[in-house]
C-alpha cells in the first residue's frame, strides 16, 4: 500500500499490488456473513428503521484501488478502501481495470461515493458462493454483495463501462433450465438504506438476479444495462438464462428507475411485497417482463404494492434462430399465489393476502409476447395446488392501461384471469391495439372474475379514446 498527501485537507489512498502475495489479505478485512431478514415489524420501512449516520471516523476522503492482478482476490483491499473512505469520502475503482472478486462483499457507505469505473469480475467458484454468500431469507436465496448506508452514490462511469461481470455461464449450465436453484447469488443487494443513487452501471452475465432492494427508501437507478445472455444452449435451453431478473424489491418506498436496457430470461422488474411509490420510465426489456409479484406466497404476512407508474416500455421476446428465446408471458404481468399453502419457499408457499393497487401503464409496446396484459391468480409450484386457482384472496384493483400496442403470439391480447374469491376491480383501458404475430388478426380480451372493466369487451378488443 502506498499513501500520498494530495492536499492539506485531502488524503488519497492508493491500494495496489503488495510486496508479498499474501500481504494485502493479511492486513485487510473480509466481510462477515450476513442474513437479510424475511419479515420485519413495520409493513414497509419508516425513517426510524432506515440506516443512520455512524459516528464520524473519516481517515481519508479519497481512496483509489488498483487490482492485485494474477487472479488474486481484490475484495479485501476494496473493503479496506471502504473502511477508510466510506464515511464522507470517495472510493474509485478506475477503468479499464478488472477486479477479481473471490469472496463476498458487505459495504457500509455514509455520505459517500463509490466509483466502479472498472469491472468487478466475480469468480465462477460455485462451491464457494453456494456455501459463503450472504443469506437472503426471502425464498431462501443468497447474495454476493450487500451495500448498506445513507446518502450514497454508486457510479459506473459511462454507458456499458463499469459494473459487474458475474461470469454467470457456470451458473446457467448448473441450473440447466431449472428455476430457483439453491445458492445462485444475487449480484448486488441494497439493504437498510436511504437516499441511494446508482447510475451508469452495467451487469454482464449476472449469476442470478441483478439487483435486490430491501428495507430501503428513496432509491434512484438511471442508465442501467443488463445482459444475462446464455452462450451454451445445451446448458440452459434458451439464449436468455432462467432466473436472470433486472431488479426485485421488498419493503421499498420511493424508487425511480429510468433508462434501462435489459436482456435476460425472467422478470425485468418485479416488485415483491410492500413496494410503494415507484416510477419506471424508458425500459427496453428483451426476454423479460414487467412483473408484479409473485405475491401471496407467505401466509400471515400481507403484501401490498401500490402507487406504481410505468411509462414508455418496450417488452420483446427476441427469437434466436440457433436455439430460441425466453417465453415472455406478457408486457404487464400480475401474479399471485393460490390461496392454499403447500410446501416451502422458494418452490412452495401460497395462502398469503394483500393488494396490488393504483398501477398505471402508459405507452407499452409488446413484441411477440404471450399476452400484453396478464393477471394470473394461479401461481404455484406444487402440482397439487393447481386445483385451487380460485381460492386466492389477494386483490388486484384500480389499474389504468393507456396506449397498449404491438403483437402477441396467441389470440389473447389481454387476459384478466382473476380469482373467484377476490375478483379484480376497476380496470381501465384506452387506446389498445394488439395483433397476433403470425396472422395479423386483432387479438381478443378474456375476462374471468373481473368487475368494472372499462374500455374493453370480453371476446374482442374495443378501442376507446
Amino acid at each position: 500500500m502506498r499513501f500520498s498527501n494530495a492536499a492539506a485537507v485531502s488524503t488519497i489512498l492508493f491500494l495496489s499490488v503488495c510486496a508479498a502475495e499474501l500481504e494485502c489479505a493479511s492486513r485487510t478485512p473480509t466481510a462477515s456473513q450476513a442474513t437479510l431478514p424475511l419479515h420485519l415489524g413495520p409493513t414497509y420501512p419508516t425513517s426510524s428503521s432506515l440506516a443512520t449516520s455512524a459516528e464520524p471516523h473519516i481517515v481519508h476522503t479519497q481512496c483509489e484501488v488498483v487490482p492485485l492482478g494474477w487472479g488474486r482476490d481484490d475484495a479485501p483491499q476494496i473493503l479496506k478502501a471502504v473502511e477508510l473512505c466510506g464515511n464522507g469520502g470517495t472510493i474509485t475503482l478506475p477503468a479499464p481495470y478488472t477486479y477479481t472478486i473471490s469472496s463476498r462483499l458487505y459495504m457500509r457507505l455514509t455520505h459517500a461515493r463509490l466509483n466502479v469505473h472498472g469491472l468487478l469480475s466475480f469468480t465462477p467458484d460455485l462451491g464457494y458462493w453456494i456455501e459463503n454468500s450472504h443469506r437472503v431469507q426471502f425464498q431462501n436465496m443468497s447474495t454476493a454483495w450487500i451495500i448498506e448506508g445513507i446518502d450514497l452514490i454508486v457510479d459506473g462511469g459511462g454507458w456499458q463501462q463499469g459494473g459487474i461481470n458475474g461470469n454467470g455461464q457456470a451458473w446457467y449450465g448448473r441450473a440447466a433450465g431449472q428455476s430457483n436453484q439453491y445458492g445462485r447469488p444475487i449480484s448486488l443487494s441494497i439493504y437498510n438504506s436511504t437516499n441511494v443513487s446508482i447510475n451508469n452501471f452495467a451487469f454482464y452475465q449476472l449469476q442470478f438476479w441483478s439487483v435486490w432492494a430491501q428495507d430501503s427508501r428513496n432509491i434512484t437507478m438511471t442508465n442501467i444495462y443488463i445482459n444475462g445472455t446464455n452462450t451454451d444452449p445445451a446448458g440452459n435451453s434458451s439464449n436468455y438464462a432462467i432466473n436472470v431478473d433486472g431488479i426485485d424489491t421488498m419493503r421499498v418506498d420511493q424508487m425511480r428507475l429510468e433508462n434501462w436496457t435489459f436482456q435476460g430470461g425472467d422478470d425485468c422488474f418485479a416488485p415483491k411485497g410492500n413496494s410503494t411509490n415507484m416510477v419506471l420510465r424508458n425500459f427496453t426489456c428483451i426476454g423479460g417482463v414487467i412483473a408484479f409479484g409473485s405475491v401471496g406466497q407467505y401466509p400471515g404476512h400481507p403484501d401490498f404494492i401500490t402507487n406504481i407508474s410505468v411509462s414508455d416500455i418496450r417488452v420483446s421476446q427476441k427469437i434466436d434462430a440457433k436455439y430460441g428465446g425466453a417465453a415472455v408471458a406478457a408486457g404487464a404481468y400480475f401474479k399471485s399465489w393460490v390461496g392454499v399453502e403447500m410446501g416451502n419457499p422458494p418452490q412452495g408457499g401460497g395462502g398469503g393476502t394483500g393488494r396490488v393497487s393504483n398501477v398505471t401503464f402508459d405507452n407499452l409496446v409488446v413484441e411477440n409476447t404471450t399476452q400484453a396484459v396478464y393477471i394470473n391468480k394461479c401461481s404455484f409450484k406444487v402440482p397439487a395446488q393447481g386445483a385451487y386457482c380460485d381460492t386466492s384472496t389477494f386483490e388486484f384493483q384500480n389499474f389504468n392501461f393507456n396506449n397498449i400496442s404491438g403483437t402477441v403470439r396467441t389470440p389473447i391480447g389481454v387476459n384478466l384471469n382473476c380469482s373467484q374469491a377476490a375478483p379484480c376491480r376497476e380496470l381501465k383501458f384506452s387506446e389498445v391495439n394488439l395483433r397476433q404475430s403470425k396472422t395479423n388478426k386483432t387479438a381478443i380480451a378474456v375476462f374471468e372474475n373481473a368487475q368494472n372493466v372499462f374500455g374493453l369487451s370480453e371476446g374482442t378488443l374495443m378501442f376507446s379514446h
